[in-house]
């Protein structure tokens, strides 16, 4: 197989994927990722591009290399499964939570599950707290809109057309 040019390139927590790999993905989410490196939490499936906070989810538990610490740029001391949350990042976090996320080591997992490294025992789910503390990410109307810190997109009712605003790339649409 020919090698990828420069331009075509995904790389995930410093591993280039090579068209295998890219294939996979493909089978598993429907569309090839694009190209660009990014970083990805296999705890949490957390991902976003490398420099910048999540901006969004995949499955947990690819085998794409290990997660640095300054895989976001952070500087709040917040460690998160190995990276530390950038400022923006945090304050969703700490939004979603309601209360200021002070600093430390925490593992958060697949199922909103977080707690203390060292602990295995969560002491809150992000979810839950999300749904108590009133923050769906949703927009008014019920036209499916939803937003967030990390992302944006829109879609019919069938989820036949849609898009997702990818931080670094722009929008990315499907169906039209």
């Amino acid at each position: 197989m020919p090698a990828l040019s420069q331009d075509e390139k995904v790389i995930i927590n410093n591993i280039e994927l090579n068209q295998t790999q890219i294939e996979e993905f493909e089978k598993y989410y429907g569309a090839k990722p694009l190209p660009g490196n990014y970083w990805y939490d296999k705890t949490s499936g957390l991902y976003g591009v490398v420099g910048y906070a999540s901006f969004g989810f995949m499955l947990p538990n690819h085998n794409l290399g290990h997660l640095k610490r300054n895989a976001s740029n952070g500087k709040t001391n917040v460690i998160v499964n190995g990276r530390e949350l950038p400022q923006n990042e945090w304050l969703v976090w700490s939004y979603v939570l309601g209360y200021y996320i002070q600093p430390g080591n925490y593992w958060f997992d697949h199922l909103g599950n977080a707690g203390y490294v060292g602990n295995p025992i969560p002491t809150v789910n992000l979810y839950l707290a999300a749904q108590q503390n009133g923050y769906s990410g949703k927009g008014s109307g019920g036209d499916n809109f939803w937003s967030t810190r990390f992302s944006a997109g829109n879609y019919d009712q069938g989820n036949t057309r849609g898009y997702v605003s990818v931080p670094g790339h722009g929008p990315v649409g499907y169906g039209f």
